[in-house]
């Protein structure tokens, strides 16, 4: 029992040294920063999926108001780079790309239930019930062109 515990012990030890030098925990090659200091930094994140020419960056945040940094290691955006925010209004966005602001009014947002399909409507509330879905924006690629980082800034509901 002592023998295989110190197996398995061993075995994780070397899949973990195996993992971080492949580059396994970001084989998506991008990243995403949070500031250190944001307030309510533990209810927010930011999922990447990446396949074929595209990738998305699912953003939750249970508080509603945050910020965060989307990277690319590779220095070359995909065709496709979609945001999808899953929060129950999206009443304030902004997207910083090499120094310009893009206010949410200059970006197209559209608003989907849990399958892809177009929803009327400024939330994702009926009444106090949430409606299954997101907001969705697709970033324009020649606003991409030489980007490294994307800074965002959202806001589910404004507060008042």
């Amino acid at each position: 029992m002592v023998r295989s515990l110190g197996f398995c012990v061993f075995g994780l030890l070397i899949f973990g040294c195996f993992k971080n030098a492949v580059g396994f925990e970001n084989s998506s090659g991008f990243e995403v920063e949070f500031p250190k200091d944001a307030a309510h930094a533990e209810t927010r994140k930011i999922k990447i999926t990446a396949k074929n020419n595209a990738v998305v960056f699912e953003v939750r945040d249970q508080f509603g108001i945050g910020k965060g940094s989307l990277i690319s290691k590779n220095r070359k955006w995909p065709h496709k780079v979609i945001l999808r925010f899953y929060l129950s209004g999206l009443e304030g966005l902004n997207a910083k790309i090499k120094g310009k602001t893009f206010a949410k009014e200059e970006l197209k947002i559209r608003m989907l239930d849990s399958k892809g399909n177009p929803l009327k409507g400024r939330h994702l509330l009926k009444g106090s019930k949430k409606i299954s879905g997101y907001f969705e924006v697709e970033l324009p690629q020649r606003k991409l062109m030489g980007a490294r980082k994307i800074e965002l800034r959202w806001i589910d509901f404004y507060r008042g």
